[in-house]
C-alpha cells in the first residue's frame, strides 16, 4: 500500500499548530498553580468571574457563557464548589427560576491568593517577548476571534 504524499502545510496550518502547542505549554504550567491551591482551572475561572461580577451574583448560565473553557455541566461544577465552601447559591427574589451564585469569603481568599503566583508565572512565560511584542500578540489573538 502506498502512503499518500503529505499535504503541503500552509501558513495558517502552521500557525494553528503553533497556537495549540503554545496553549498546551502555557496551560500545563497554570494547572500546576491551580493544583497547588487545591483548585481546577474551571473553579478558578468561576471564582474570577464571580469576583468581577455583580454584587448580587451570577446565574449558572452567565458563568457558563463567560468560562474560558467550556465545561459539560456548570451546575455540577457549582455543586462541587459549594460543597468546598467557595460559593453559595440562592434564588433570585425577582425571578424564582433564577439561582444566583456568589463567591464566599473563602472563595475570594483562595482566588486572590493565586493572583501573585499567576502573575509571576505569566511574567516568566512571556519574559522572552518585549512588551511591544506581547501587546501585538494580544491584539492579534483578540482580532482573530472577534471577526468570526
Amino acid at each position: 500500500m502506498k502512503h499518500a504524499l503529505p499535504r503541503p502545510e500552509t501558513l495558517e496550518h502552521r500557525t494553528f499548530l503553533a497556537l495549540l502547542q503554545a496553549h498546551e505549554a502555557l496551560q500545563a504550567e497554570a494547572q500546576q498553580c491551580f493544583k497547588a491551591a487545591g483548585l481546577t482551572d474551571a473553579q478558578f475561572n468561576t471564582l474570577r468571574i464571580l469576583l468581577r461580577g455583580p454584587e448580587e451574583g451570577c446565574s449558572c448560565q452567565q458563568i457558563g457563557d463567560e468560562l474560558l473553557k467550556r465545561v459539560p455541566d456548570v451546575t455540577r461544577l457549582i455543586d462541587r464548589m459549594e460543597r468546598a465552601g467557595l460559593v453559595t447559591r440562592e434564588r433570585s427574589q425577582e425571578d424564582r427560576r433564577v439561582v444566583r451564585v456568589r463567591i464566599t469569603p473563602a472563595g475570594q481568599q483562595r482566588a486572590e491568593a493565586l493572583y501573585e503566583p499567576l502573575g509571576e508565572l505569566h511574567a516568566r512565560q512571556f519574559a522572552h517577548l518585549s512588551a511591544q511584542d506581547t501587546d501585538q500578540l494580544n491584539r492579534l489573538l483578540r482580532t482573530l476571534f472577534r471577526e468570526r
